[in-house]
């Protein structure tokens, strides 16, 4: 019986030691999860001065480029959709695919026809291509100036080399994303197998437009 009373007796005074416990525990203050982040420096975005500026997020930027014409710019956006980056598809400066020599013609129809007759005696039959006479076209410089060499000095120096563009203009994809971010393998193997000469090349962030969506 005494043993009893005694065990009953423990269990209570257990009890009583746990509940005082309990009670210090609930009082004590809870510390913060970042000691150097006070509460009142932070503020939200309404709270903001109008001079007020957020830092900005690091962002990774890239070019898509050499896509061959505007609807496959605007195919490689639709394949971007459902990725979180920003994209935007702009036409490339045209592209130089070689030089043509040529000679303008005089106003004056007698002095025009001297010229020609010059050009005949020293053997050189020139295109006409409207006001000018064209001497040929050459994929580069060095055989260009080659035969600018050869023609009579007065005339060599009257020349001028007009550029010769691609007629289909090229067109590229810019691509804007946060840091730490990576477009899913999945797109970038689709990109590929569309594209098999697709250009990828990293460029600074300067003039990138707003973010579309970054999830």
């Amino acid at each position: 019986m005494i043993v009893r009373w005694f065990f009953l007796l423990l269990l209570l005074a257990n009890a009583l030691l746990f509940f005082w416990y309990a009670q210090r525990q609930a009082a004590a203050p809870v510390a913060a999860d970042n000691a150097d982040v006070a509460v009142g420096d932070l503020r939200l975005l309404n709270e903001l001065d109008a001079g007020d500026r957020l830092p900005a997020r690091e962002r990774v930027c890239f070019d898509y480029t050499s896509l061959s014409s505007e609807s496959e710019a605007q195919r490689l956006l639709r394949m971007l959709e459902p990725e979180p980056v920003t994209a935007q598809a702009s036409p490339l400066p045209a592209e130089v695919v070689g030089w043509r020599l040529v000679l303008p013609l005089p106003a004056d129809s007698a002095r025009r026809i001297a010229l020609l007759d010059e050009l005949a005696q020293q053997g050189w039959v020139p295109e006409s291509r409207g006001a000018n006479l064209s001497f040929g076209s050459f994929d580069n410089r060095a055989a260009l100036d080659a035969v600018r060499q050869q023609l009579p000095a007065d005339i060599g120096a009257r020349t001028r080399v007009l550029e010769q563009t691609a007629e289909r203009g090229r067109w590229e994809v810019r691509v804007s994303h946060l840091a730490g971010y990576e477009i899913s393998s999945e797109i970038k193997q689709l990109v590929l197998r569309t594209w098999p000469g697709i250009k990828v090349e990293k460029n600074g962030c300067e003039g990138v437009a707003s973010p579309r969506s970054d999830k």
